[in-house]
Parts: C-alpha cells; structure tokens; sequence
C-alpha cells in the first residue's frame, strides 16, 4: 500500500511539474500590508520620536559623502545597524530577528490547490543583504529614478505550519507541526520613481520590485504524517521552489507593488522626511 501510495504521489507531481509554464493563478496570499502593519508601528515611531537620529544620520552621510550613491550606502549600513539592535531609547525592537505571529495562505491553481497558515514565525539574517547596485538618476522637472538591487545570502524562517490541500486532481496533501526554511541567495530588485512638488512634498510615481531566489532548502515535519512521504515532499518543494516563484511572482507583482507604494507614500507625508531626503538627493524646490 505505501509503494502504490509513493508512486500516486510522484505520479501527481509529475503532471503539475511548474517547468511547463502553467498558467492561471488564482492567488490568495495575506496583503502585504498585513505583514508591513506589523512593523509599522516601528517606522512610525522612527518619525515621530526618531527624527533627530535621522537628523543626524543624514548630516552625518551628507557631510561625508558627496555622491548620493554612497550617501545611500552609508544610509543602508545606518539602517542595518538599527535592524541588529534597535533604539533602546526610542523602545525601537531588534528587527533581526523578526517574529511574526502569522500568516494564511490560500493558493488556487489547476496543478495545486492549497490553504493553510504559518504560526509563531522567526526570521533571521535579514540584516545580512548585499548591496548589488545603487543608481539615482535625475529624470529632470524634479522626477528622480532610485534604483536598488539587494541579494539576501540566507534568510532563515522556522516557525509551525498547517496546510490542507489537493495536488493535481486527486492527490490529497495535509500536515501540521514546526517547520523551518533556507531561502539561498534571494535577490530583490527596486526601481522607484520619485517627484518632488512644491512646496515640501515627494511621493513615490512608480515602483518596480523583482524578486529572484536561488535555491530552497526546507524541512516541513509531519507531512501526511507519513516520514516517508513527507521526505519526497519537502525534496519536491526544495527543487519546484525557485522556478514555481519565477511563475508566482508574475501573478502578485502588481498588487505588492501598490501596497508598498501606497506605504511609503504615508511615511512621505511627514514633512521632516520630506526636507531630509531633498537635502540627501541634492534637491532644491
């Protein structure tokens, strides 16, 4: 029975390989401005209690550096060291580790249908992004172009998970228990355009985020609660992981790009900010 049962699910998972391009996601993931809100209440607290750290980090690059590229590197290196340890002060927490306390997920497509949630998650090594590449490029009528590619070595996710499910058109998938994931060499590519207005406004015009990874390495215990099983399942979900997000990303790019675009057009709306990144970008309005 378990051999007839292995050879079901390899069978299944075959005929749903993503390497053929499939189409047609129907995608429910959580809003992305459900995660950012968790740390929101950080950002703004920067805005509000933090201004004069920022202050003095601007001043501080600004009178370093003369090219806006290595004033936007050393603002990085600034904001990693605030991502490690936080402000005491300012009762700002350490942001890596980042814990969330969860996440649904619902996934409709002809080759998978799943739902289910991550619980209790931990996020670590956030902190450890590579600075690819850092362009301003001043489009002219006070429209400026950021661009910013970061590669992520390793992020590291554990937590516990449930899901629910059905692979191809007949095969059952479920599980429950503690998980944990590598993502290897995640890539995330930004392009922002940015207009400054009179009197003291910027907002963000348009925002283009791609998103590449490497490879996965994953291990989701009790899946089918079969050992088994679940191994040729999380070795499935290790070698589909990067093609099946290159097909993914496509589906969702749009409204992730909106939601953050409409995120940071509300940290823009403090007018400190505003005067910060004029004096950062050599603007003069």
């Amino acid at each position: 029975m378990r051999n007839y049962r292995l050879f079901c699910l390899l069978l299944c998972l075959w005929n749903t390989n993503v390497g053929y391009g499939q189409i047609g996601f129907d995608v429910r993931i959580p809003r992305v401005a459900d995660i950012l809100n968790r740390v929101s209440n950080t950002t703004f607290d920067i805005i509000r209690g933090g201004v004069n750290f920022i202050g003095r980090a601007v001043d501080r690059v600004i009178t370093t550096f003369g090219r806006v590229e290595d004033r936007l590197r050393a603002l990085l290196e600034e904001f990693r060291g605030i991502i490690l340890s936080g402000i005491p002060e300012l009762n700002i927490p350490v942001l890596d580790p980042l814990h969330i306390n969860k996440v649904d997920f619902d996934i409709n497509h002809e080759a998978a249908r799943l739902k289910g949630k991550a619980e209790n998650l931990t996020i670590r090594h956030i902190s450890k992004f590579k600075v690819d590449k850092e362009r301003f490029t001043d489009l002219g009528q006070f429209r400026f172009k950021l661009d910013l590619n970061l590669t992520f070595p390793q992020i590291a996710v554990t937590g516990n998970y449930k899901v629910n499910g059905k692979v191809g058109r007949s095969f059952i998938i479920f599980g429950e228990g503690p998980f944990w994931l590598n993502l290897i060499n995640l890539k995330l590519g930004t392009s922002t355009i940015l207009k400054f207005t009179l009197p003291a406004k910027l907002r963000v015009e348009k925002l283009t985020i791609n998103i590449k990874l490497g490879a996965l390495q994953n291990h989701l215990d009790n899946l089918f609660n079969d050992d088994e099983v679940g191994d040729i399942i999380n070795k499935v979900i290790s070698k589909m992981a990067p093609e099946a997000l290159d097909i993914l990303w496509p589906e969702i790019k749009p409204s992730v790009e909106e939601q953050i675009k409409r995120y940071i057009n509300r940290i823009l709306e403090n007018a400190t900010i505003v005067n910060f990144a004029k004096r950062l970008f050599n603007v003069i309005v």
